[in-house]
């Protein structure tokens, strides 16, 4: 007698569910709402970032500028002297230095830490370099000393009826400053700067000539 395989008893359960493969990932879906809630905290963020810069951008420009500024404010030099005249010992220097040189600011230091009130006055040369008038009737060879930065002595030189005696320093990035040390009258005059040897020249001579034109005071505008 044949044999038959016997059939299989097992039932399906139709409640089960089909088993989803280990590696398959199931992908979120957003609306169109919900990525723009998603994306507004960074586009705020991007919005404040851009009001603080433009708050800040007057504040910086107002800032004193290193050598080869763009941003020159208006200084009247020789009403400053005039005023600083009022408790000054000896006459301020406000040099005419015509056109290219930029005043960028002149100010009369009384009071000072290192003992020595002085008058001062700086210019951006044509060639946007800087030169410094510093001038005072209380110098003494240790101020000399830190006005020039500790600079070598390199010669002296007659300019202009006033001899100078001639300072110079280079830093590590090669960049070079003068200084020029002269008696004008009863005060000591210390020109420094990055400007070149022709610019101090010229600087030089405006303050001779300035000797003989004591500064006054700027006309009032008319009302």
């Amino acid at each position: 007698m044949s044999q038959q395989n016997p059939q299989s008893t097992e039932r399906l359960d139709p409640q089960a569910q089909p088993v989803e493969p280990a590696d398959q990932q199931f992908t979120p879906q957003i609306t169109a709402k919900q990525a723009q809630r998603v994306h507004a905290p960074a586009r705020a963020m991007l919005i404040s970032m851009a009001v603080l810069v433009l708050l800040a951008l007057p504040f910086f420009l107002l800032q004193p500028r290193p050598d080869g500024q763009t941003y020159r404010p208006d200084v009247n030099v020789a009403q400053e002297a005039a005023y600083a005249s009022d408790v000054a010992a000896f006459t301020p220097l406000a040099p005419d230095l015509g056109d290219g040189y930029s005043p960028n600011f002149a100010r009369w230091q009384g009071n000072t830490a290192d003992g020595v009130d002085r008058w001062e006055a700086g210019w951006v040369t044509p060639s946007s370099r800087f030169v410094e008038l510093i001038q005072t009737d209380q110098a003494n060879p240790t101020w000399v000393a830190d006005v020039v930065d500790q600079a070598p002595a390199t010669g002296s030189r007659e300019a202009h009826g006033i001899e100078w005696e001639m300072h110079q320093k280079e830093n590590d990035r090669g960049q070079v400053t003068r200084s020029w040390v002269g008696k004008v009258e009863d005060s000591t005059v210390v020109l420094t700067g990055t400007g070149s040897d022709a610019e101090f020249d010229h600087v030089a001579q405006s303050v001779v000539e300035a000797q003989q034109t004591p500064a006054t005071p700027a006309a009032s505008p008319s009302a």
